[in-house]
């Protein structure tokens, strides 16, 4: 997309910057109130520079205009452009009154133009993962947020505070927090208090001193359409360096989430979203996939697939204006001390900020098939010999840091805790979980394969599977229901799960797998699981399987680690189509003091459990690791934030122990 620049001043050089990494935005042409300044930006960053506005439009062939005029500048900027029938980007904010700001929408439609306008920062990483957990309905009904902006003291920072003090705090910093909650909760309906103040009007810059009468911190509590309410906080006076910079908090019935920044470009700021349950501590929501760091020509790329697909653009003219809507009512509020309504500008939040909440029993929806998370949490309570760990806690904890896939098995025992923990009020809804479940090798015969998978159903709460698996290729004497083994002594539910006879011998049963795989294809057929699976099994096994299966696995489980990497079974279940899942992926006697495996992790500056997570996932293989730390867990979950080399990959190959036994 061609584009021209109006206003050639510092956060010109910002774009163009951006703009110039960029192959499909050029720089075409460009002006500025000082031609000077316009000659020297195209001297630097390319185009053509032209005397005034009027001839720049007369002339250049630029299909969107970029305007980074002064504040009071932009309205008149863009209407010029507009009726010109050019697309435009505006710098915050679209324009000074809301009348003004409705009618250059009303300008955008009427010309069948693009409008679009900054902030960008719903885009951000950060801020749409946040959503997600909104959309979820992780915090139950919302009722209270606050939100905060202090911009800090401009003349600490900002080269030329003056324009920025006059504006104020609302015009040039709640924007930010604004346009996001908007974006969010939708349109905000009335301005329910407000108050500003003036706290600093005499200010020091370079030596020389000017007075402002714009109030430098302001008050307000806004109610959305939805009834929710949110607390409004926007200073000049407030330094920056607070522990409450631009911070957003949403609390529910069920449970609060935390925004650290909300302006942010950049989500690589430790802990950038929080999630608490009602009653329990924030914990971290690590990304679930490699996060990029927007710039300025974001919101340009965004512009032009908006004007390629003739839709408005996701920081839309649209949501802006009623911004400014906001910010008007906000101070007339405080003027009038009286409640006062917001015009809404008809804006709907972008599609992807829809609000989605599921209630009642958790039912998968049988016409989708989900696809499989990239790291899931392993629910197995076995930590050796007569070692058992409870993992309530350990499980709830996954949950509320973004642990989307649940390895569960009738053998581990807990599969009623963890429906009773799915279903409590916080939990991440059915329809956004991967689970799975195992049958056990004493259930192989079809009758007590069908009994297990309805045990497993109705213990986790579901109607449906993502995957229901063979936990092992053997199978055994059946001994009677598995049901509830935690509450059943060590000996008791050995005695169950591993039967012998009076030698010791163990005792296995004559049903061979091709009778058991019929039966796993009947569950699907009842719609008891929408995939198969199997576990621990050998390639000849798996071959022997696909040799006779109507159903195939979708799914292979296996010990997968660097010491035990299986890369010949890896690659044969790739070229089969059937994913792995990586079960025991740090548990190897040694593994996590590897000394390469160190190196590596110093490197990137992370653990060496991540870096072996890590390597599972550029191998196309799910690690299901667990833990009872919920510090471990945020980590395990946070490997998407670095790449291993293909030197590093080779080393980490390299330490395959051909002779290794766990």
């Amino acid at each position: 997309m061609r584009l021209a620049i109006v206003g050639c001043g510092f956060i010109a050089q910002q774009y163009a910057e951006a703009i110039a990494q960029r192959d499909n935005l050029t720089v075409v042409a460009a002006t500025d109130l000082v031609p000077e300044r316009a000659a020297a930006f195209v001297d630097t960053f390319g185009g053509a520079a032209y005397p005034d506005l009027d001839t720049l439009l007369a002339e250049s062939d630029a299909e969107c205009m970029v305007n980074l005029t002064i504040h009071d500048a932009h309205a008149p900027v863009t209407r010029q452009c507009l009726k010109a029938g050019r697309h435009v980007f505006s710098e915050k904010p679209l324009a000074l009154d809301p009348k003004e700001a409705r009618s250059l929408v009303a300008l955008a439609d009427a010309q069948d133009v693009r409008l679009g306008c900054a902030p960008i920062s719903l885009l951000g990483d950060a801020q749409q993962l946040a959503g997600a957990y909104l959309r979820e309905g992780r915090c139950g009904s919302l009722r209270m947020v606050y939100a905060t902006c202090n911009l800090g003291r401009l003349t600490e920072w900002n080269d030329n505070p003056e324009p920025f003090l006059r504006i104020g705090p609302l015009f040039d910093g709640a924007v930010y927090p604004l346009t996001v909650l908007t974006g969010l909760l939708g349109p905000v309906r009335r301005v329910l208090t407000a108050h500003q103040s003036l706290l600093l009007d005499t200010h020091t810059h370079d030596g020389q001193s000017f007075t402002v009468d714009t109030p430098d911190h302001t008050t307000a509590v806004l109610e959305f359409d939805d009834g929710v309410q949110a607390q409004l906080t926007a200073s000049m006076y407030v330094p920056y360096q607070t522990q409450h910079f631009n911070s957003i908090e949403f609390h529910g019935d069920d449970g609060s989430l935390f925004l650290r920044n909300c302006g942010t470009l950049d989500a690589s700021e430790a802990e950038a979203v929080q999630f608490a349950r009602l009653g329990k501590p924030y914990r971290p929501a690590p990304f679930p996939q490699a996060t990029s760091m927007l710039d300025y020509a974001s919101a340009l790329d965004e512009m032009a697939a908006a004007v390629r697909a003739e839709r408005s653009p996701y920081a839309s003219g649209r949501q802006a204006a009623h911004v400014v809507a906001v910010i008007e009512a906000i101070t007339q509020c405080a003027e009038q001390q009286r409640a006062m309504p917001v015009d809404d500008v008809s804006f709907v939040p972008p599609p992807s900020s829809s609000s989605t909440t599921q209630t009642g029993r958790r039912a998968a929806d049988d016409a989708q098939r989900k696809a499989l998370p990239p790291i899931g949490f392993g629910c197995s309570r076995y930590r050796g010999g007569t070692t058992y760990v409870d993992l309530e806690d350990a499980i709830e904890d996954a949950l509320d840091m973004g642990v989307r896939l649940l390895d569960c098995a009738e053998l581990y025992g807990n599969e009623s805790q963890i429906g009773a923990i799915l279903q409590r009020p916080g939990s991440p809804p059915r329809d956004t979980l991967y689970l799975i479940s195992k049958a056990w090798n004493t259930n192989h015969a079809p009758e007590h394969l069908t009994a297990a998978c309805a045990q497993s159903r109705d213990a986790l709460g579901v109607d449906t599977l993502d995957c229901y698996m063979l936990h092992w290729p053997d199978a055994w004497a059946h001994t009677g229901s598995l049901a509830n083994l935690k509450a059943r002594s060590h000996e008791d539910a050995a005695a169950l799960t591993f039967p012998t006879d009076d030698a010791g011998n163990r005792l296995v049963s004559d049903v061979d797998l091709a009778t058991t795989w019929r039966a796993m294809e009947t569950l699907v057929e009842r719609g008891w699981t929408h995939t198969l699976g199997v576990s621990n099994f050998e390639q000849a096994d798996l071959e022997r399987l696909l040799a006779f299966a109507t159903v195939p696995p979708a799914i292979h489980q296996m010990e997968c680690h660097p010491y035990r990497p299986q890369h010949d079974l890896v690659a044969f279940c790739h070229a089969q189509g059937i994913r792995v899942m990586a079960h025991s992926p740090l548990s190897a006697n040694g593994l996590l003091h590897e000394p390469v495996l160190q190196t590596i992790a110093e490197r990137h500056g992370v653990t060496t459990a991540q870096v072996v997570l890590r390597w599972n996932v550029q191998r196309d293989v799910v690690p299901i690791p667990s833990s009872t730390s919920a510090a471990h867990i945020a980590a395990n979950l946070d490997v998407f934030q670095f790449a291993l080399s293909d030197a590093e990959l080779e080393r980490i190959n390299a330490l395959q122990q051909p002779d290794f036994n766990r």
